[in-house]
């Protein structure tokens, strides 16, 4: 999963100590960051025109200097349009470690998340389970497993993040694995392997800019249909030291894991908040 999501932080050490000193001190512990994030587009859903948001929450808590836990949790939502009324529904919310194996020239991350089964509780019906799905494709899948009903998942990841002056570059690597527990449902169990790659620039003190090629190969898709899905991300990051303000635009390349508001694929113009503290 990569990958409705970031934050931004950092902790001063005193420049006043000594070089003795200063090393007698252990590095700060990375602080607290909560993010939120949403997408927008407006289309069609089961043949109606409407409009779906799909917000989410991401928080970050440190436990010690390398090791943090992580959250996240992605709903949707549907306003009333055309008679129809408003649609409202909560994902899977998703909790779990990271570690921070490497922290030089290129800063080494992994980590695993479980996700709940909480939309067994809700069990949304048909509308229900396609405003989640269409959630899923605005985020060019990286999400699904967070918001498709029924799932029970676990989703271990690893991530390389390398600075050289103004020049970043993100690898990340992530393998949701989810079985499906409602029996309306069908169960059945999947596994998809995801591969991203983001080259961004600072062009500007405080400006950030960049693109995210996103590839999904669903390890358990049926025979016959294209196991592989593609999507690019350009996105354009405003932060400071309260925190950051990003917009992206996802532009799924086919159609993503069998679901699209048209045969060209889709597109999704997404808004994230994040702050640190």
């Amino acid at each position: 999963m990569k990958a409705f999501i970031s934050a931004v932080g950092a902790a001063a050490l005193c420049l006043t100590a000594s070089a003795g000193r200063a090393a007698e001190v252990p590095a700060p512990r990375p602080r607290n960051s909560v993010t939120f994030e949403t997408y927008a587009y407006s289309g069609t859903l089961n043949g109606q025109t409407t409009s779906v948001f799909a917000p989410a929450l991401f928080a970050s808590f440190p436990l010690s200097e390398r090791v943090s836990l992580n959250a996240a949790w992605l709903f949707a939502y549907a306003p009333s349009r055309g008679g129809a009324p408003a649609s409202f529904q909560a994902g899977n919310p998703s909790i779990g470690p990271s570690v921070v194996l490497l922290d030089d020239a290129w800063k080494v991350r992994t980590g695993g998340g479980l996700v709940l089964p909480f939309t067994l509780l809700s069990d949304p019906d048909e509308q229900g389970s396609a405003l989640l799905r269409r959630a899923a494709t605005l985020r060019g899948n990286s999400g699904f497993s967070l918001v498709a009903p029924g799932l029970l998942g676990f989703t271990p990841w690893a991530d390389a993040a390398l600075r050289q002056g103004s020049f970043r570059f993100l690898v990340d690597f992530r393998v949701p694995m989810s079985a499906q527990l409602s029996e309306k449902r069908g169960r059945r169990v999947d596994a998809v392997f995801q591969l991203s790659g983001t080259p961004a620039l600072d062009v500007h003190p405080n400006v950030l800019v960049g693109s995210t090629f996103q590839a999904i190969y669903v390890a358990t898709a049926a025979e016959g249909s294209d196991p592989v899905f593609l999507a690019v991300i350009p996105s354009v990051r405003l932060h400071g030291r309260a925190g950051f303000i990003e917009a992206r635009l996802t532009l799924n390349l086919d159609e993503p894991l069998g679901f699209a508001f048209s045969q060209d694929g889709i597109w999704a113009l997404g808004m994230s908040l994040g702050t640190t503290f």
